[in-house]
């Protein structure tokens, strides 16, 4: 910035939010040159391009006039139906659509319930490691973080209690399927005891899910939500599912918050993007949406489980692998002679980049991890780039 007087009048709030590590490397994953293992892309040869080109001439023919206008912030209803309709069926829910809002991806979701519930100082309780762009969500309100263990199964609940009775918790924030960064899922016995111990504190979570969909062998577990459900708010979006260029998420809501979530999402837009959610609904309701996320996951799996090939194949011994249950990254634990950050300036001279895990931790922890996102890279690029970062660990 070359005002150097507009610098001075920076909000602390502003200035709270940490860099994204992820967005200023995909900067430079953008050349062609570059093998990227960094943005968690989904792969663009997956994309219902013609069934999307069909739907968006068919309801700019019927109803163009009025998709191009202004319209209500809660998001359009037929689509919102949908959304209550697939989540009742899929995990006997009791949803209705007057729940659910649209969002702008499940980033804005995660932001106006920080805006709702966080005053500065308070506390919020994270896993550790957590979701980068939660992380600078939530620390533009300038809380507390109170960060647990993340185990094999979910986060460590004893740690959870403890949080929960000793510090002032107002919000806690998970991704329990194939959680980013880590892949880890969780149980669905920790799941119910995680609800529990909601109900029993009177705490408030953010159940954010945008790998909902997005398993490999067998279907993820039911929701939180399910089990606490006026304590959760639960977020989802189509990035995953469809296309993230749409930027349509959602999250289901209690009825109760549903009008406060709406007054603070009016100070952040006036209404989602009408054009996309009417695209969206007609490509939902028109087409196979089971057959096109059967060939997400198929796929998805595939490059999954060839890059946990490469990496074993290649990389140290000493290299610990999470292969995940889906979603779209693997989590590496590096022994203490590598440290993540800086491996990551040899293999960007080498044309590979990937995320060092200290982006995904609030307390400078985090050097001894790498996240790798498989979805987007075909499988030369993978063995050409895992043998790269694997002789730049042995050298």
């Amino acid at each position: 910035m070359n005002n150097h007087f507009l610098e001075e009048k920076l909000s602390g709030q502003y200035r709270n939010i940490p860099v994204s590590f992820v967005r200023s490397i995909l900067n430079v994953a953008g050349k062609k040159e570059m093998i990227s293992f960094a943005g968690g892309l989904p792969n663009p040869s997956l994309f219902p391009v013609n069934e999307l080109a069909e739907s968006a001439k068919a309801v700019m023919a019927k109803s163009g006039r009025t998709i191009l206008q202004y319209a209500g912030s809660l998001g359009y209803y037929p689509l919102r139906e949908w959304i209550a309709n697939r989540c009742r069926d899929k995990y006997n829910l009791n949803i209705t659509p007057e729940m659910v809002v649209i969002t702008n991806g499940s980033q804005q979701a995660i932001d106006i319930l920080a805006k709702l519930f966080i005053d500065k100082g308070d506390g919020v309780l994270l896993e550790k490691p957590s979701y980068l762009g939660a992380i600078q969500a939530l620390s533009a309100y300038q809380p507390q973080f109170c960060e647990v263990d993340l185990e094999a199964d979910g986060a460590n609940l004893e740690q959870v209690e403890s949080c929960f009775m000793n510090r002032n918790i107002k919000m806690m924030y998970v991704v329990p399927n194939a959680q980013n960064p880590s892949g880890v899922t969780y149980s669905e016995e920790k799941r119910r005891d995680l609800a529990m111990l909601l109900r029993n504190y009177n705490q408030f979570l953010v159940e954010d899910d945008p790998y909902n969909e997005i398993w490999f062998e067998e279907q993820f577990p039911a929701p939180v939500k399910k089990y606490a459900p006026d304590h959760v708010a639960w977020t989802g979006s189509f990035s995953k599912m469809v296309a993230p260029g749409f930027r349509n998420g959602w999250v289901v809501l209690s009825p109760d918050l549903v009008p406060h979530f709406d007054k603070a999402k009016q100070s952040t837009d006036l209404n989602p993007n009408n054009l996309t959610q009417y695209i969206l609904h007609h490509y939902l309701t028109h087409y196979d949406l089971e057959e096109h996320l059967t060939r997400i996951q198929k796929r998805y799996a595939e490059q999954c489980r060839f890059m946990h090939d490469m990496l074993k194949r290649y990389l140290p011994g000493e290299v610990h692998i999470t292969l995940p249950k889906g979603g779209m990254f693997i989590w590496l634990t590096l022994p203490e002679r590598l440290k993540a950050d800086e491996l990551i300036k040899r293999t960007m001279k080498r044309g590979v980049v990937f995320v060092p895990g200290n982006s995904f931790f609030t307390n400078g922890e985090g050097s001894q991890h790498i996240r790798m996102n498989f979805t987007n890279a075909e499988f030369p690029n993978i063995e050409k780039g895992v043998k790269i970062m694997a002789e730049e660990m042995k050298s």
